[in-house]
């Protein structure tokens, strides 16, 4: 069999977990040794479930027969060295060996935002949802999300609905509509998105399958956003899995008294960053250009020499007052007049007591 046919084996027929998996390929680092060694060598690494499936897998054209099938179902199975295979996915340290897509290929963004919450959510959680996928979109973020119903599907259909750029995450193989009421949405994310599922076709939605599924959530994304969650809710697991991955987490907070938000003030008390619009998200990510287009046009020749050079200094990540006037090489009385002056013509916004970013 050739390279690639080795990995759609080991992700795609043996059915393993992705733990399993890893540890197998620590030992024998490429599918075709494991395909080729004596299966007895791998009794006790394995359930009786596991061993069996691993024993009928072992069928070269079934194999071959099952992979060209894919094809004529639109539906990529990319692995890791391929450059198809999404960067930031691939740098987690449990990234599967290969992922099954469908849609539109997957393109990697200059910023990349996964959105979750619950399924069930209120109103203020369904709409706050759409309200911060809507304008994240309008400033060029990808959003990434699960596909699963309530606030991830909102997100989905109010991407799309702004042509904006979005990616799907399954839990099910990826031929697999689930829930049964997102049957428009996944057909519209089919024609117009991207949809990915480390499952192969035909995988039922298994219940252990979508906290697995919510590493891969926050794998693609630069930051999490938990718009609404319940004290145990399984977004919870999506922001610990982008806390270990080193990703930033945000949370949008709610009543004290509403149940629908314990999980989002239990991440704020933990350190998430609270956030109440895009702009808080935003500052994090200061190096992100695609927000660049929203700042006012700046006539600079209608502005003083320190208003120019104290503009330019800032950007969406707050500097403070000390800085600026460390930097500028202007007196502290020139410092203070150009900020009041950009501030009262929109340039600017101070975000705290003496700290300032550019305004968009």
């Amino acid at each position: 069999m050739e390279d690639k046919l080795y990995w759609y084996w080991l992700c795609g027929k043996v059915m393993l977990p992705i733990k399993k998996q890893k540890e197998l390929m620590d030992i024998f680092i490429h599918p075709k040794e494991l395909y080729k060694i004596n299966p007895e060598i791998l009794k006790e690494r394995m359930t009786d479930l596991e061993y069996g499936r691993f024993i009928n897998s072992r069928d070269e054209a079934m194999i071959q027969k099952d992979y060209e099938a894919l094809h004529r179902e639109n539906i990529r199975f990319i692995i890791q060295k391929e450059a198809a295979y999404p960067n930031r996915l691939r740098k987690i340290y449990d990234a599967p060996y290969g992922i099954f897509q469908k849609g539109q290929p997957y393109e990697e963004k200059e910023l990349s935002i996964a959105i979750v919450g619950s399924r069930f959510p209120t109103t203020y959680g369904f709409e706050i949802s759409k309200k911060f996928a809507k304008e994240l979109a309008e400033q060029g973020v990808q959003i990434i999300s699960g596909l699963a119903r309530g606030v991830d599907g909102a997100v989905h259909r109010e991407i799309i609905n702004k042509n904006g750029q979005a990616v799907g995450v399954l839990g099910c193989g990826i031929d697999l509509i689930y829930p049964k009421e997102n049957f428009q949405l996944f057909y519209d994310m089919y024609a117009n998105q991207t949809v990915i599922s480390e499952y192969p076709p035909g995988s039922e939605p298994l219940k252990w399958h979508f906290p697995e599924r919510n590493r891969i959530i926050s794998g693609l994304s630069d930051g999490i956003l938990v718009t609404e969650a319940r004290e145990r809710s399984g977004s919870l697991i999506t922001a610990d899995c982008g806390l270990d991955q080193n990703k930033e987490v945000f949370a949008v907070p709610g009543m004290i008294t509403n149940k629908h938000s314990k999980g989002c003030h239990g991440l704020i008390k933990q350190g998430a960053k609270l956030v109440e619009n895009v702009d808080d998200i935003l500052t994090e990510f200061s190096e992100f250009t695609g927000i660049s287009r929203k700042f006012p046009k700046l006539h600079t020749k209608s502005l003083a020499k320190a208003e120019k050079r104290v503009y330019d200094m800032l950007s969406l990540k707050p500097k403070h007052i000390d800085e600026i006037l460390s930097a500028s090489g202007f007196s502290y009385e020139e410092v203070i007049k150009a900020l009041f002056q950009l501030e009262a013509k929109g340039y600017i916004k101070q975000t705290h007591q003496n700290l300032y970013i550019k305004k968009m």
